[in-house]
């Protein structure tokens, strides 16, 4: 895209795209706007190292257009159905729209096979732009070993029931994970008929999130417990990037403190059940929090249970690892049929 081009662009951008609702005497305050808006885009153009530039597609340019105006953004992005990164090709296969809804196929193809398995997860990492308030989301279809080639579906749909209009979509992706693993196992190497009783704890104001099954009342609030100071060594390791750093007996409840590495760049998460004589009705709870380099999370599930039954009981531990995610710049343009 040319400066002058985008220009252009900018300056042929309708006043309903803006959403600015002035009365009749500020039309010539709005004009002056658009026009600000419109230097201001062809300034950032300007300004842009000439690499990034491209003969059909300026990406970094299509961005600023698509904060001041995106049906006009996608108007004027050029159609591209393929592009590759980091070995990783990314196509549209299919594009349909029936009613209200579109969905849309996509590829992403191991080139250089060095990515096995198949089972990729785009890492909440992808971006949708279509001009117009839809919702969108995107899920795993499939996997086909013999090319190395996963496939994903784009499901969209328009927010107040109207038929899909037939415009181009944006489809981009930054992030990818691979070689994602889960282990179930049970948690052996901690002896619960040794769990300590009332060991020494640390207070936590607010945590990352909470999760759990708490059926009396309210869920509570991390103000309400005492939480394990991690340990320094291990406890165990279920599976790589997973480690057990505490475990005890507080306020009536077994506490299982659990690390998961590199959150940021693997999403390694879990979850620790206790099996044996439990209720079914049994409140489990974990809140999650970050260790002081702000990379790490920990995990600490709570448990209400007599400390006598413990020694019938055991862990049971569910985890989903992966390798560090693969960063890249994969974006297709396409228009739904």
């Amino acid at each position: 895209m040319k400066p002058d081009t985008f220009i252009d662009a900018v300056g042929m951008i309708d006043d309903r795209f803006l959403e600015l609702k002035q009365p009749q005497h500020f039309i010539r305050q709005r004009r002056r706007r658009r026009a600000l808006l419109g230097i201001a885009a062809a300034a950032a153009v300007i300004v842009l190292p000439l690499p990034v530039m491209t003969a059909f597609g300026a990406d970094t340019a299509y961005d600023i257009l698509n904060h001041i105006a995106p049906p006009v953004a996608q108007r004027f992005t050029p159609v591209r159905m393929s592009c590759t990164d980091q070995g990783i090709q990314m196509t549209v296969i299919s594009a349909e729209c029936s009613g209200n809804s579109a969905d849309c196929y996509i590829a992403m193809c191991d080139l250089e096979h060095q990515y096995p398995g198949g089972n990729w997860d785009l890492f909440d990492s992808y971006d949708i732009r279509t001009g117009k308030d839809m919702a969108g989301t995107c899920y795993f279809s499939e996997y086909d070993s013999e090319t190395d080639t996963a496939y994903f579906v784009t499901h969209l749909e328009t927010m107040d029931g109207s038929p899909i209009p037939k415009r181009k979509i944006t489809f981009s992706v930054r992030a990818l994970l691979t070689g994602k693993t889960k282990t179930e196992r049970v948690l052996d190497e901690i002896d619960l008929s040794g769990v300590p009783y009332e060991p020494e704890t640390m207070k936590r104001t607010e945590s990352r999130s909470a999760s759990g099954y708490f059926p009396d009342g309210d869920f509570p609030e991390p103000e309400q417990f005492r939480f394990l100071i991690p340990s320094e060594e291990p406890l165990c390791t279920p599976t790589p990037g997973i480690n057990i750093r505490g475990i005890g007996y507080i306020d009536g409840a077994l506490h299982i403190l659990t690390e998961y590495d590199n959150i940021f760049e693997t999403d390694n998460h879990g979850w620790i059940t206790l099996q044996g004589d439990d209720p079914a009705d049994r409140s489990v709870i974990s809140f999650s929090f970050w260790d002081d380099t702000h990379t790490n999370s920990f995990d600490e599930t709570i448990i209400p249970v007599a400390y006598d039954t413990l020694a019938d009981s055991f862990l049971y531990g569910e985890f989903v690892t992966s390798e560090p995610c693969l960063h890249g710049n994969w974006r297709v343009t396409f228009p739904l049929e």
